[in-house]
């Protein structure tokens, strides 16, 4: 087994290509495991001048994607474009042999959002919890020394709290439950966390689970709490996790930036209009999500200054 290879599910996805481009840069070979993958896949999937700044480049990214989802609707009619038999809730022994000399396993497959168009609970548990389990009792069996997960800050209900014990949210925060307004992906990323707190010390392979928020995108909202990840910080998060020593069997990590952009708002003028019962441990314009826990156990090094995504270019 090579410490160098990282298997990445649902890594022709957004997540998937920034992560795999920052792996590579890093000197990793990645195995790309999802339901789409081809060098077209990727090609079409790509956010092409997603990060420019400047209105005109903004329009031909625009054009640029509009002419990717054409492209990809025809090839996909032609049948030049297929599923692959990558899928997290396969046969077991079909993904033990995928991730079979993997160092590291990094899990991103399911359904990405809360509000994905169509999808109901029995989607969720089924895509997020069910295969989430396969794929990591695969990973295990295939002697991956590690399991990263992409959790979420959804699992604190960040965009309607239903409690916050303090500023910056710590990863010990109160995580509601189904009766109290939880999504159900909010409810399972929490579910399957606990499940790797328990399977973890009783075999060999290291669980993490790094808890997203914004991931490739600035938030000028209050809605996250104007909680950002630049692209930079994301990678640096995740080889963080690569690189850590594996002195403990499973723990979960808040991920995002480590502070907010001035020009987009005032932290502490926000926080006495809006949340001034509530303790507050910021200095500054600090992330109200903590990352104290990922720089001190996994090495996490944030940017001040990093590249984010333009939404409205991405979709």
């Amino acid at each position: 087994m090579s410490r160098r290879i990282v298997t990445v599910t649902g890594g022709s996805g957004f997540v998937g290509q920034i992560l795999r481009s920052g792996l590579r840069a890093r000197g990793y070979e990645v195995r790309v495991f999802d339901r789409y993958r081809s060098p077209l896949v990727t090609f079409l999937n790509r956010r092409y001048l997603g990060t420019v700044n400047n209105s005109v480049g903004q329009r031909i990214a625009r054009r640029l994607r509009c002419a990717q989802r054409r492209l990809d609707s025809v090839l996909r009619a032609r049948g030049l474009i297929g599923p692959t038999r990558d899928d997290i809730l396969d046969m077991r022994c079909r993904l033990i042999a995928r991730f079979k000399g993997s160092y590291a396993v990094i899990h991103l497959a399911g359904i990405a959002h809360p509000l994905a168009p169509g999808s109901i609970d029995d989607d969720f548990r089924r895509i997020n919890y069910d295969g989430s389990v396969n794929a990591f009792e695969a990973a295990r069996v295939a002697g991956a020394q590690k399991f990263l997960f992409a959790s979420s800050a959804q699992v604190y209900k960040i965009n309607r709290p239903v409690r916050i014990d303090q500023f910056p949210i710590l990863e010990t925060n109160y995580l509601p439950g189904m009766a109290e307004g939880q999504s159900m992906y909010g409810f399972l990323k929490a579910e399957f966390e606990r499940f790797l707190a328990t399977a973890c010390p009783k075999g060999n392979t290291q669980g993490i689970a790094l808890r997203l928020e914004y991931p490739g995108f600035c938030s000028n909202t209050p809605g996250n709490f104007y909680i950002s990840t630049s692209v930079e910080n994301l990678q640096a998060g995740v080889i963080a996790a690569l690189e850590a020593p594996e002195s403990f069997s499973f723990e979960a990590f808040n991920l995002a930036d480590h502070h907010v952009d001035p020009a987009i708002i005032d932290v502490q003028a926000f926080l006495q209009r809006f949340w001034r019962d509530v303790p507050n441990h910021t200095r500054g314009n600090d992330c109200l999500l903590s990352t104290d826990k990922a720089q001190q156990l996994l090495g996490y090094r944030p940017t001040m200054r990093g590249t984010y995504y333009n939404a409205s270019i991405i979709q």
